[in-house]
C-alpha cells in the first residue's frame, strides 16, 4: 500500500494525486482542453428531422428543405472554433485575434457558396444544444437554410460550434 497511486477522473477535470502512507503530494488540476467526442449521426438526425417536417423560427415559418450531410471540414472549423473560444475564454463568432467564420472556413480548405455559423455555450448534450438554437430565431433560420447542403458540429468543454454550407 506504501506506493499506492490514486487517480481520480472528474467530468471534464483530470485531478491526479500520488498517494503514500508517509506524505500526500498533489498535482494541480489539469483542463482537458481536448475535443469532446460527439454523436454526428445524432446531430444530423436532429437537425434533418426538423428540416424534413418545417419549423417556426421566432414568428417566422419555415417550411420543409432537404437534408444536410455531415462534411468533415466544417466539422474541423467548427471545433476550431470551439477551442479557440475554450482556450481564450469569450463566447463569439469573431475571436480576439480577428479569425471569423470566413477565414476558418478558408484555413480548412472549405471553397463555399454559401455558409453560416451557430454557437452555443453550457450544454451538456447534442438534444440540449440542437433544443437552444431552436428556440433562438437566428439560430434557427440557420438551421431551416436550404441554401445549405452541408454541417459538421465541433465542441470544446461546453463550446458549441455548428458550421453550415454549401461547395462551390
Amino acid at each position: 500500500m506504501r506506493n499506492l497511486l490514486c487517480v481520480g477522473f472528474a467530468a471534464i477535470l483530470l485531478g491526479l494525486s500520488a498517494c503514500s502512507s508517509d506524505e500526500t503530494e498533489i498535482i494541480e488540476e489539469e483542463v482537458i482542453s481536448q475535443p469532446i467526442q460527439i454523436d454526428a449521426q445524432l446531430l444530423l438526425d436532429l437537425v434533418n428531422d426538423v428540416r424534413a417536417s418545417g419549423t417556426t423560427c421566432g414568428d417566422t415559418y419555415y417550411p420543409p428543405v432537404d437534408a444536410v450531410s455531415w462534411n468533415n471540414k466544417l466539422e474541423q472549423a467548427a471545433t476550431n472554433h470551439s477551442t479557440d473560444m475554450y482556450e481564450n475564454d469569450f463566447f463569439a463568432h469573431e475571436s480576439p485575434n480577428g479569425s471569423t467564420l470566413t477565414t476558418r472556413l478558408q484555413e480548412v480548405e472549405y471553397n463555399y457558396s454559401t455558409a453560416g455559423e451557430n454557437i452555443a455555450y453550457g450544454y451538456t448534450s447534442e438534444q440540449q444544444v440542437i433544443e437552444a438554437w431552436l428556440n433562438s430565431q437566428g439560430h434557427c433560420a440557420n438551421i431551416m437554410n436550404g441554401n445549405y447542403k452541408e454541417m459538421g458540429v465541433g465542441r470544446v468543454g461546453n463550446y458549441w460550434t455548428q458550421n453550415f454550407g454549401s461547395q462551390r
